[in-house]
């Protein structure tokens, strides 16, 4: 399903038929093509023609190219089918496309590095993931609710699905997985499949653009339980303000990545959910500020800063950093002190700290050494290449805030780069061995 229009056509002022003023078409049939005056400045003149003509429909490519978003789709139900239709075509920049950009910055790199890394270990053939899986989704119906001018629940209640797996489309090098399995395929209604759950997915409304929100469909789900949760124990649960997602929010920002730390520790401790969503990035928590009036309410009815509530601190900190590209900042922990304490009317406050020293970490709880260790002494993270405790931050007016999807994809592309040829057939001889049924490795 295309999710892009064409390029736009030219200006309803432009006629290609009309006659240009002062050398009528006319005129140009009746020199013949002789090679006159006439002719040749009629000829000169239709290549003027035909050149802008070419100039227009380039410039509208680029300027669609360019300019006009590529990502989300046109409509609420437009995004999630899409998004549904790409994850069954294994279409993995086609799902990244329609999930809020926000939650997925930087991942489509990440994607195309760890696929070039398969393809040269002869671990993927063809367009997708794997070519023996084959799934088709049709005839899907939804439902929209509208929860207000920017946010919209997409549920699936009906389709049909035919999935079929052929093990000898599997690359040569994981030929033992094809030996432990056999071709078959299955069809049938979602809806059975589904056993008469009807699974949802909340959608947010971006730049004029619709786009899937895992953040905001986590927060659905979580609340949903949250409900169940709170008619069993009889406790009265907040309705979300659908209305929040839309309103402007002034941006919580530092000066410096210790004062971006500072801002978090401030509103954990002042117990205000939305001046934490606030110390964030605005896209990428825009789904989550409906649910603040949920927290206040649960904050009130427990007496939150009275008889239960939680303090966090940051010391000792020595921070480096090193520019990124599009004004992020990569944070590098050298060496600080953060804590946390829990307390509750009648019980013990329950504490616990964790002291960084350059990739060494040690843990404590309730003021008692648990346990400490060192990146460079865990075989993998040394491997991989994580050899430092970092974070990353992002410009946001002039300032900086905590960029959660930056830094996974950080520390994803980081593993990716270092993933090595002996790393690889470590996990497949893993895998060969669990297939055959031996069990002589280590996990």
């Amino acid at each position: 399903m295309p999710t892009t229009p064409p390029p736009p056509a030219p200006p309803a002022q432009w006629h290609p038929t009309a006659q240009p003023p002062g050398a009528p078409y006319a005129s140009v049939v009746g020199n013949g093509g002789n090679g006159g005056n006439g002719g040749g400045a009629a000829a000169g003149k239709i290549v003027a023609i035909v050149g802008l003509v070419v100039a227009m429909i380039a410039a509208g490519f680029v300027g669609w190219h360019f300019f006009w978003p590529r990502g989300g789709a046109g409509s609420p139900e437009e995004a999630a089918e899409n998004l549904v239709l790409a994850a069954a075509d294994q279409d993995a920049v086609g799902v990244l496309d329609m999930v809020s950009p926000a939650e997925v910055e930087g991942i489509d790199d990440v994607y195309a590095a760890a696929r070039d890394r398969a393809e040269d270990e002869d671990l993927v053939e063809g367009d997708g993931v794997t070519e023996a899986l084959d799934v088709e989704l049709s005839d899907l119906e939804w439902e929209v609710d509208e929860l207000g001018d920017d946010l919209a629940l997409v549920t699936l209640v009906d389709g049909t699905y035919d999935v079929s797996w052929d093990p000898d489309e599997l690359p040569e090098r994981l030929d033992f997985l094809a030996d432990a399995s056999e071709e078959e395929s299955e069809s049938g209604d979602l809806e059975e499949l589904f056993d008469g759950e009807e699974p949802s997915v909340t959608t947010v409304k971006i730049g004029g653009r619709w786009y899937v929100t895992m953040f905001g469909t986590i927060a659905h789900y979580a609340y949903q339980d949250g409900e169940e949760q709170a008619d069993y124990e009889d406790i009265s649960l907040e309705d979300p303000d659908w209305d929040l997602a839309g309103e402007d929010v002034e941006a919580i920002i530092g000066d410096d990545p210790e004062e971006v730390i500072e801002n978090l520790v401030e509103a954990v401790n002042a117990g205000d959910a939305e001046e934490v969503l606030a110390n964030l990035p605005e896209d990428l928590v825009r789904p989550l500020r409906p649910y603040v009036p949920v927290i206040e309410g649960l904050q009130d009815e427990a007496n939150w800063g009275e008889e239960i509530g939680l303090t966090v601190d940051a010391t000792d900190l020595e921070l480096e950093t090193e520019d990124l590209d599009d004004g992020k900042v990569k944070v590098v922990i050298e060496e600080g002190t953060f804590s946390g304490t829990a307390w509750e009317d009648d019980y013990d406050d329950d504490s616990g700290s964790v002291e960084i020293d350059g990739d060494c970490v040690d843990a404590y709880e309730n003021g008692e050494y648990e346990e400490g260790g060192c990146l460079s002494d865990e075989e993998y993270a040394a491997d991989l290449g994580i050899d430092e405790f970092f974070f990353v931050v992002t410009e946001v007016d002039g300032g900086y805030q905590v960029d959660p999807t930056a830094t996974l994809v950080e520390y994803a592309g980081l593993a990716i780069e270092n993933f090595s040829d002996d790393m690889v057939d470590e996990i497949i001889d893993a895998l060969e061995d669990e297939f055959d049924g031996s069990d002589d490795y280590d996990y």
